[in-house]
């Protein structure tokens, strides 16, 4: 089961947040039907974003993190919500000339040029909204820009997306934060741990909360939130007619006339809606 788990050091004012989002993923993947370049991309976009989810203070809010760059797989959307609901999806989710690759080189598909955005919501609309210029794009240094830079805090990030067979067996994300005062010394040798790959192998290898806190010298971790993480689409009929009801009068009539009534898929979980002709000419009613 997916999780992610978020503590902290009294003694040493480190936080640490961890997250397994492996089910997520293969659940996204095959909604999506993406082949296995896609799908380790949605994985380190949907591990990214679940990392950020913890800071989430309200139910209704929600965290989203948008990619666009100039390789063929065009970018992506990923978001999380506080009840723990993952949603995403890729811009490509077929690119042959890559997706017979035993060795999956994400850079070939990314492209030179790539932008981060993140996007904190909720039911009544933007809270807040920061964009990174990440060239060439990569999902652990663009998130971890955003919280040295845009929001301040000195953070080491790791992110693991591990694929067997053409589909994703792991991934993971780990998010190491420091605050003032902090034991500089220790948050030191945590970022040399991070920098030389011991960290990436260790979450790999599916290493729990308590172990990963005593590789990293985090002996007083304490959890202050376990929050159990799934994929969830937040689409309903009622949504989808609201967003045909928002076309124009013109554009509905020409629904009618032509009768060919509109199929609506949602892009996160790939379920397609049915209009009918009596809701159509309820909308067109309603705006006469």
């Amino acid at each position: 089961m997916d999780y992610l788990i978020y503590g902290f050091s009294k003694s040493s004012k480190i936080s640490l947040t961890y997250v397994v989002v492996s089910e997520a993923v293969k659940k996204l993947e095959q909604l999506h039907l993406s082949g296995p370049t896609a799908g380790r991309f949605l994985a380190e976009t949907v591990a990214a974003v679940a990392l950020t989810s913890a800071e989430l203070k309200n139910d209704d809010e929600r965290i989203s993190i948008q990619t666009k760059v100039d390789g063929p797989i065009g970018g992506s959307f990923s978001d999380a919500s506080k009840n723990g609901n993952l949603r995403g999806y890729t811009l490509k989710k077929i690119l042959n000339e890559f997706d017979d690759q035993k060795d999956i080189q994400l850079n070939c598909v990314l492209g030179k040029f790539g932008e981060l955005t993140f996007i904190k919501s909720n039911s009544k609309g933007i809270l807040s909204q920061n964009t990174i210029n990440c060239d060439p794009l990569d999902m652990r240094h663009g998130l971890a820009r955003y919280y040295n830079e845009a929001t301040n805090q000195p953070t080491a990030i790791e992110i693991v997306a591990i694929s067997e067979d053409y589909a994703i067996k792991r991934a993971s994300a780990v998010k190491v934060t420091k605050t003032e005062p902090c034991d500089s010394e220790l948050f030191i040798s945590i970022l040399e741990k991070f920098n030389s790959g011991l960290v990436k192998n260790s979450i790999s290898e599916q290493l729990d909360i308590t172990g990963l806190s005593k590789l990293l010298g985090i002996e007083d971790l304490e959890i202050f939130e376990h929050r159990f993480l799934t994929a969830k689409c937040t689409c309903n009929r009622e949504k989808v007619l609201y967003s045909v009801s928002c076309l124009s009068k013109e554009e509905l009539n020409e629904i009618l006339e032509k009768k060919e009534l509109p199929e609506v898929t949602c892009h996160f979980c790939s379920k397609s809606y049915r209009v009918t002709t009596e809701e159509v000419a309820n909308m067109l009613r309603k705006i006469k």
